[in-house]
């Protein structure tokens, strides 16, 4: 019922190992606090992308939202 010298390699628990072969390494995490004032944890390289992208400015936020000044120009 199969290849003994295989079997004496390995232990009758190897496949309790099969998804553990490979570790990821640790995620770092930062906590933040969001707009509604709860705790939480995001990764490190979702803040880091998002702080690098270029910041609006106010003059950004009037062209792009609708302005009744705008209108009246």
């Amino acid at each position: 019922m199969g290849d003994r010298n295989n079997a004496e390699k390995k232990s009758r628990r190897w496949f309790l190992s099969i998804g553990k072969s490979d570790p990821k390494p640790p995620v770092e995490k930062v906590k933040m606090l969001t707009a509604d004032g709860k705790l939480v944890e995001v990764d490190k390289k979702v803040v880091d992308a998002i702080a690098n992208r270029q910041k609006v400015n106010n003059k950004g936020i009037l062209d792009w939202m609708k302005n009744p000044s705008k209108e009246s120009l």
